[in-house]
């Protein structure tokens, strides 16, 4: 008995092709180590951008500093999860459909809507903890404006990115 069932097209070579090139990728948002130096600072932008996100007391030449967590990364991968996870789902329909480019392609997207999402949320600065008066007055004697929490020059919001990768 026949099911009726007919293949117009085999596209199973391209599907297993699709799985193989993406299995084990990775999006990452963050700030890569080697792209982090600053000139300003003993610490790069990783380093600060860490401590910033979780929180420490650090002693930074003579001073003690304690750093509230302002955890940016998290916040702005959060705030982007719907958009994030709709072009993660279309990057399996992708490779299901044998097109390992255009998986690609919206892991690609995934990534940018996260790293501008890490972004967003150090450029509004409203969601963060308020910087400490003593900070806001070394600002002022730097000639620095402004009130943002990690926003006194642009270098670290500017170190953030992502990457794709495969694991």
């Amino acid at each position: 008995m026949r099911s009726g069932l007919s293949i117009r097209a085999d596209n199973a070579a391209s599907v297993l092709d699709a799985l193989k090139q993406l299995t084990g990728m990775d999006v990452l948002v963050g700030i890569p180590a080697d792209k982090a130096a600053r000139e300003d600072s003993p610490l790069n932008n990783a380093e600060i951008g860490y401590l910033q996100s979780t929180g420490a007391t650090v002693k930074i030449g003579d001073q003690t500093v304690t750093l509230p967590p302002r955890p940016f990364l998290d916040m702005g991968i959060e705030d982007t999860k719907p958009r994030t996870t709709a072009h993660l789902k279309a990057a399996a329909r992708a490779v299901l459909e044998g097109n390992a480019d255009a998986a690609l392609i919206e892991l690609e997207s995934a990534g940018q809507i996260a790293r501008d999402g890490a972004k967003a949320v150090i450029g509004s600065g409203d969601r963060l903890h308020p910087l400490s008066e003593k900070t806001l007055e070394r600002r002022r004697q730097e000639g620095v404006t402004g009130d943002k929490p990690l926003y006194a020059h642009g270098f670290l919001l500017n170190s953030i990115t992502y990457i794709v990768r495969k694991q």
